[in-house]
């Protein structure tokens, strides 16, 4: 990796010679928290600076970010023939091109992807794989991986038979000490439109696990199917579910989850039931883990906003209880002034939250925009409202 940062240092100086564009861009916050009360706010003040100059000619392409007086990021392109060279610092590039994405890694990488028509080859520090075609065998191409010092490798298929598509991967982990339990078997087949379809994972054993992977492998055996239909009313009918070949009728009863989406215009409503050996009773406090939400969206005096009920079983990820949601959002443009804000209510069986966020932005600005915020905007997390206050100015040039 030494190696790779004298070569970028020096690719770097190199672009000098091209013409160069910057962008530029600074950030500034204030934000006042009335939590203790009005009389004694908490301050808290953040500026931040961007510069992003960028050079390139017909066969090479630079952009770096540098945040306040520190380099944050950069890429380098060239193209050499046949050949395409990307050079990366802090950035996030490493993603493999299979159905269950062997390697994902989102946080910033230094490293070099090389793509040529025999393949792409990705190195970095931890990670480092090669995703090329197999020869001869249209729709077929192989990864060979390699992450610390484990090797991996995944060969992946896609057919069209009979109007179907079919993909497949089969995926073996750790190489050099093979186990079992290292081992992926994948399997999709859908109709044409991808209408309805079904996905099947065979793991190794129930405790197999793909390191850097998005996709995950809950048991042995990991099963989705779906099923869409109609226009208007639109439905999207859904069953997941995974188990183990010891307890397979337990597991299902206990794993599985089936719902239901509908679309009718404005208005939709959705349906979940997660695991069905908690049924216990007629009574929603009997019904084990579901959640069921009736909403629409709408305009109103110019306003657009949406509207939204919901009942369930943990109502929240905050609150483990039976017990409602009621969501509301209205926006509204005036020229060159936009209005948003969002309020959430979670009544519980022993508590009750409030949750609200509220934003004015100002954008008749030549190269700014100036928002005053007023509350907590993530509503999934357990932020109840606070007065807090917000400036941010953003600019650019």
């Amino acid at each position: 990796m030494k190696r790779l940062a004298i070569l970028f240092c020096t690719l770097l100086l190199t672009a000098y010679v091209f013409a160069f564009q910057s962008t530029y861009s600074a950030n500034f916050s204030l934000g006042f928290d009335f939590s203790n009360g009005f009389e004694q706010p908490k301050m808290s003040i953040s500026t931040e600076f961007r510069m992003n100059p960028s050079a390139f000619s017909k066969d090479f392409d630079l952009t770096i970010s540098l945040k306040d007086s520190n380099l944050e990021s950069a890429k380098l392109s060239l193209k050499l023939s046949d050949l395409k060279l990307n050079l990366y610092k802090n950035i996030s590039f490493i993603s493999t091109s299979d159905p269950v994405v062997l390697y994902k890694v989102d946080s910033g990488r230094d490293g070099i992807d090389v793509n040529t028509a025999f393949g792409k080859l990705v190195l970095s520090a931890d990670v480092m794989y090669f995703d090329a075609p197999v020869p001869m065998i249209p729709n077929h191409k192989v990864i060979l991986g390699k992450r610390g010092n484990r090797f991996d490798v995944g060969l992946s298929g896609y057919q069209k038979v009979s109007g179907f598509n079919l993909s497949y991967e089969l995926i073996q982990q750790d190489l050099t000490n093979f186990e079992l339990k290292n081992s992926v078997a994948f399997l999709s087949l859908a109709e044409g439109s991808y209408n309805w379809g079904v996905r099947y994972i065979l793991a190794g054993a129930t405790n197999t696990r793909l390191a850097l992977s998005p996709t995950n492998i809950s048991n042995q055996n990991v099963v989705s199917l779906w099923y869409k239909f109609g226009s208007s009313p639109a439905f999207n009918t859904y069953v997941n579910t995974n188990f183990d070949f010891e307890n397979t009728l337990d597991d299902l009863l206990n794993n599985s989850e089936a719902g239901i989406d509908v679309n009718f215009g404005q208005f939709f409503a959705n349906l979940k039931k997660v695991g069905f050996s908690d049924v216990t009773g007629f009574m929603p406090t009997e019904w084990g883990k579901f959640i069921v939400t009736f909403g629409s969206t709408f305009s109103f005096m110019d306003f657009s906003g949406k509207a939204s009920y919901s009942f369930g079983k943990p109502i929240h990820s905050s609150v483990n209880t039976i017990g409602e949601i009621y969501y509301l959002e209205l926006g509204r443009s005036f020229g060159n002034v936009s209005a948003f804000a969002k309020y959430q209510k979670i009544i519980g069986y022993y508590e009750e939250k409030d949750f609200f966020f509220g934003e004015l932005k100002l954008t008749g600005f030549q190269n700014a925009q100036i928002s005053m915020q007023l509350g907590n905007g993530d509503f999934a997390g357990d932020n109840p409202f606070r007065p807090v206050v917000n400036v941010i100015i953003n600019t650019w040039w």
